[in-house]
């Protein structure tokens, strides 16, 4: 079990924690000037855990990496606590692809290879996850083997503001073949109570509005080094594999885009859309990312989606 080095937070019980050697997972709060941020919730510290260890089987090899972003352990807050239940949720069901593990307790108990609760839990399935990934691995490396398996995943806060704390999610998972599999998201915490913030946002009645602002988003993402600028929907579709049933809301004979299947989540650039590989483009393409600014998508959201995001 490994922990990256963060600078120390503000508060005091972390500094004395670290300055004895107590707590083996370092602390950090968001680099800011205001000081109504250093006072607010979202100032509160996080702890970043990490874990990783491979497994050899004659010339076959598994690796397990796991890194997560945790709320501080004394952090009583609704914001701190929806965000823990997701991260363990997330942590316990992505330590391997499609293993299920034992559910999580919270009252996990902390020994002396484990000092902190966000130790424990990465700790704890990225073992679980390894010995999946070792069974599969002998079970390859009879067959005659020789490559590799890979396991990672990265949680990490990205924005921590007054308002509210976002997270992003980036799991890659490779198990042999041609590629691996990535799967990227968000999710964004009110940090007054801790509500989730996703398709919420968005006045339903606005729906074709919010696929026109896609669709520009995905022009420009998809003219990055295109050999011809693509500013039609016709040269668009040309580049997306769309379905085109009639008897559904999700083809091109309607709306010409389908929204993405993965949450919405807010930044400070503006929110952010995502459509995983193969969603509506070849591998080849990645995974089409528009970042729509607050002044743009304003009028595709609900008043209270508004109201949410006027903040300076």
């Amino acid at each position: 079990m490994t922990v990256n080095s963060f600078r120390h937070n503000t508060y005091i019980l972390a500094i004395l924690a670290c300055a004895l050697g107590v707590s083996a997972c370092d602390w950090r709060s968001p680099a800011t000037d205001s000081d109504a941020l250093e006072d607010s919730i979202a100032s509160k510290a996080f702890c970043t855990a990490e874990f990783s260890d491979s497994v050899k089987i004659n010339d076959a090899i598994a690796y397990q990496n796991i890194r997560v972003d945790f709320p501080a352990e004394d952090d009583s807050s609704h914001v701190a606590q929806a965000a823990l239940e997701w991260l363990c949720c997330e942590v316990r069901s992505r330590c391997y692809p499609d293993y299920i593990g034992v559910k999580i307790d919270s009252a996990f108990a902390v020994g002396d290879e484990h000092t902190t609760f966000a130790e424990n839990v990465v700790d704890t399935y990225g073992h679980k996850g390894l010995q999946r990934m070792t069974a599969d691995l002998k079970e390859f490396a009879e067959d005659g083997f020789e490559g590799f398996m890979a396991n990672d995943l990265a949680i990490e806060l990205v924005e921590n503001r007054p308002e509210y704390i976002t997270y992003t999610l980036e799991h890659d998972v490779y198990t042999g073949g041609a590629h691996g599999a990535q799967y990227h998201k968000g999710l964004t915490f009110r940090t007054s109570d801790g509500a989730t913030f996703n398709w919420n946002l968005f006045d339903s009645s606005k729906r074709a509005e919010l696929i026109q602002l896609l669709k520009n988003g995905l022009m420009a993402y998809f003219n990055q080094g295109a050999e011809e600028p693509i500013c039609t929907d016709s040269a668009l579709f040309e580049m997306l594999l769309l379905f085109d049933d009639p008897d559904t809301q999700e083809n091109e004979l309607e709306f010409g885009l389908p929204l993405p299947a993965t949450d919405p989540w807010i930044t400070s650039d503006g929110i952010v859309f995502i459509y995983q590989e193969y969603e509506i483009a070849a591998y080849a393409f990645g995974r089409p990312m528009v970042t729509l600014p607050f002044s743009v998508v304003a009028p595709c959201l609900t008043e209270a989606g508004r109201k949410f995001i006027s903040f300076d």
